[in-house]
């Protein structure tokens, strides 16, 4: 009687959490249509409407992508722009938190100061190859114990080899961040990057490419933003 108890516990039991995974996951779905209706709605504007609707754009990329994880998350999305030489910079995080947490970053990332943080090489990947880092897994830069977070996701937001910025989400919970999750933060920086590349044009990103392919023996890129401009 014992043994059938305990089987009908846990079937009830991963019923209980196969539902609570369904659910997470149309959620991250309906966050990702949100932002991809707003970003078609910047492609019908010019001029200075379409470079305001694209900049307001960057502040839904951050709260969807919050929404997308869930409660005692935060997002932040990061401008990108280059120092003379060709050293980065992310800056000027727009930031979102779901319920359960209130912080925000708390520092830009410079890579004249720290060039082996993780940022960087986030941004030299493509973006289907960044992974979700957990606690305990050492990671540059990351002291877990002093986070209000327990798991991060970052993808670059690019246009192929083109970097145009950054977008971090975290969570309190190891296991927060499953597939679903991944995959509609993945879309969401992959529409941005749609976005502001189309803003840009082919001149720009053809000339961005060409000096990527340049100086991928040199280290060093030329200026380029993702900052939108008319």
């Amino acid at each position: 009687m014992a043994d059938k108890a305990a089987d009908r516990y846990d079937k009830k039991l991963g019923e209980i959490t196969f539902r609570e995974s369904e659910r997470s996951a149309e959620k991250a779905v309906d966050d990702l249509n949100i932002f991809i209706s707003e970003a078609i709605e910047s492609t019908f504007l010019r001029g200075a409407a379409r470079i305001e609707a694209i900049k307001a754009l960057r502040r839904t990329l951050a709260r969807q992508s919050a929404s997308a994880i869930g409660d005692d998350s935060r997002a932040s999305y990061y401008s990108l722009r280059r120092e003379a030489g060709g050293l980065r910079i992310l800056d000027n995080p727009l930031h979102e938190t779901r319920h359960g947490r209130n912080d925000r970053p708390n520092r830009p990332f410079l890579e004249r100061e720290d060039p082996d943080h993780e940022v960087w090489a986030i941004l030299d990947k493509a973006d289907e190859e960044t992974e979700v880092k957990s606690d305990p897994e050492v990671v540059y830069g990351v002291d877990w114990s002093q986070k209000k977070y327990k798991t991060f996701y970052s993808v670059p937001v690019k246009a192929n080899m083109v970097q145009l910025g950054f977008l971090s989400v975290n969570n309190a919970k190891v296991g927060a961040i499953g597939g679903p999750q991944r995959a509609a933060i993945l879309g969401m920086a992959r529409t941005m990057a749609l976005v502001i590349a189309a803003q840009k044009g082919p001149e720009f990103l053809n000339t961005q490419a060409a000096y990527y392919r340049a100086s991928a023996g040199t280290g060093t890129v030329a200026n380029t933003t993702e900052e939108v401009t008319p």
